[in-house]
């Protein structure tokens, strides 16, 4: 009897230790969304400049109700100026950021002038929900800007979060 009772608890023993692991299961989930996309209608317009032979910037505000002027001397009231309008397609529910950079605004000769401080009508360039914006931007005018047409692009890029 002792034999089969020592038998028995070495029995007991080993499935003790049989059982030294378990596992779990989870459910694995993912959802593929439509790709986020922009587009833009209209042109970030700063309208006729004067040249007076001194230096100066064109701020248009980005809701593209303001143009000023820091060189009054420069300004002609009656040019329009226009902003673009940019509008984002995304998943819905699903938060972007938005970049953006200027350009070297160019005549067909050459002649060069920067686009700087380039703002959006958002209320802030992370975790935007907003479909439409507008932008606006500062124009350098030199000292002794040749007189042309200038032209350039303003970069607008929207990534999800």
């Amino acid at each position: 009897m002792k034999n089969f009772t020592l038998l028995l608890l070495a029995l007991l023993s080993l499935n003790c230790y049989a059982q030294s692991s378990a596992s779990g299961t989870a459910t694995v989930n993912a959802e593929i969304v439509d790709p986020i996309s922009i587009t833009s209608s209209g042109s970030l317009d700063f309208g006729k400049i004067a040249q007076d032979g001194t230096s100066g910037n064109v701020v248009i505000d980005a809701a593209g109700e303001n143009r000023t002027f820091d060189n009054t001397d420069m300004e002609i009231s009656s040019s329009p100026f226009s902003v673009p309008t940019f509008s984002v397609s995304r998943a819905t529910g699903v938060t972007y950021s938005v970049n953006t950079s200027g350009d070297i605004l160019e005549t067909e000769g050459g002649d060069q002038m920067t686009l700087s401080n380039i703002t959006t009508s958002l209320p802030n360039n992370s975790g935007l929900s907003h479909s439409n914006f507008t932008v606006g931007g500062t124009l350098e005018v030199g000292a002794t800007q040749a007189t042309g047409t200038y032209t350039g692009e303003v970069t607008v890029t929207v990534t999800y979060e």
